[in-house]
């Protein structure tokens, strides 16, 4: 029953992951914006700043590279996570089930950017694919602690 569902959560955080590539350029800007805005606004009254709009609007515009990487790298850690999760249900080694995990991962990545080459004001990037796989090398290393401490 274990292998069904981490299955299936994989297949519709596969389905997340992609309709997020299909944002054009202008939504996804405006999406992570957004975020970058709430948590420049968040800063400015936890910490009492009087901050303007302008300079939360200056403050938002600097953060948006990294919240989209960052965004990217945990998209990506969570499905190397997810799949770390599914591939115990198999008998394989460790090692195996660690390079199918980050195999897979890698290989989605790429074919995520490669979809986005398609998607209007979006680039595939190989720079992308490697903050991706780095996010999966993440959530293995995160699957193995919890695995560990389990």
């Amino acid at each position: 029953m274990g292998k069904k569902i981490t299955g299936i959560i994989i297949i519709v955080w596969m389905a997340v992951i992609f309709a997020f590539s299909a944002q054009p350029a202008v939504q996804s800007s405006q999406t992570s914006g957004g975020v970058a805005y709430r948590i420049a606004e968040w800063e400015n009254d936890f910490f009492r700043q009087q901050k303007t709009e302008a300079e939360l609007s200056a403050q938002a515009e600097s953060m948006q590279l990294f919240i989209r990487k960052g965004a990217h790298m945990g998209e990506y850690a969570l499905l190397a996570f997810l799949l770390c999760l599914h591939l115990c249900y198999y008998p394989i080694s460790k090692k195996q089930l660690v390079m199918l995990a980050l195999g897979i991962t890698a290989g989605y990545a790429a074919a995520d950017e490669f979809h986005q080459l398609f998607v209007p004001g979006r680039a595939g990037r190989l720079s992308d694919v490697c903050i991706d796989s780095l996010g999966g090398i993440l959530g293995i290393l995160f699957s193995r602690i919890v695995r560990i401490i389990k």
